[in-house]
C-alpha cells in the first residue's frame, strides 16, 4: 500500500512540475512574434515613411481576440480596420470603445506616439 502511495505522490510532482506554457492568444504565446500576417504588417510599417506614427494593439471584442493597427499621425487620416486571429478583418460598424483589455504590443523604437 505504502508502494503505492509513493507511485501516486511521484506521479502527481512530476506531471505538476512541467513547465508550463503560460497563457495563449490565437493559439500562440507571443502573437507579434508567431502569427505571419502580423510580422508581415509589422515589416510593411518599417518600411513606410511613417513607422514613428504606427503601433499594434491587441484586445477583445465579443470575447474574441482582436487587432488592430494603429496610428497617431497628426496630418494622416486613419481607417481603423479590426483584424481576427487569421488577419481577416472583421465586418462591421465597429469603434475603439467596443473592443475591451487593450493593450498595446508592439511600437517601433522610435515611437513618437503616447500610448501609456
Amino acid at each position: 500500500m505504502q508502494k503505492v502511495f509513493f507511485l501516486i505522490l511521484f506521479c502527481t510532482l512530476f506531471l505538476s512540475c512541467r513547465e508550463n506554457d503560460g497563457p495563449t492568444t490565437c493559439a500562440v504565446a507571443a502573437p507579434v512574434n508567431d502569427l505571419a500576417w502580423i510580422q508581415q504588417g509589422i515589416k510593411e510599417l518599417e518600411n513606410s515613411s511613417l513607422i514613428e506614427y504606427s503601433y499594434l494593439v491587441q484586445a477583445t471584442y465579443k470575447g474574441e481576440t482582436v487587432f488592430f493597427f494603429g496610428s497617431c499621425c497628426p496630418f494622416c487620416k486613419f481607417a481603423l480596420v479590426i483584424l481576427d486571429c487569421q488577419g481577416k478583418a472583421i465586418s462591421g460598424s465597429i469603434s475603439t470603445a467596443d473592443l475591451i483589455d487593450q493593450k498595446v504590443i508592439w511600437k517601433p523604437a522610435n515611437s513618437v506616439c503616447d500610448l501609456d
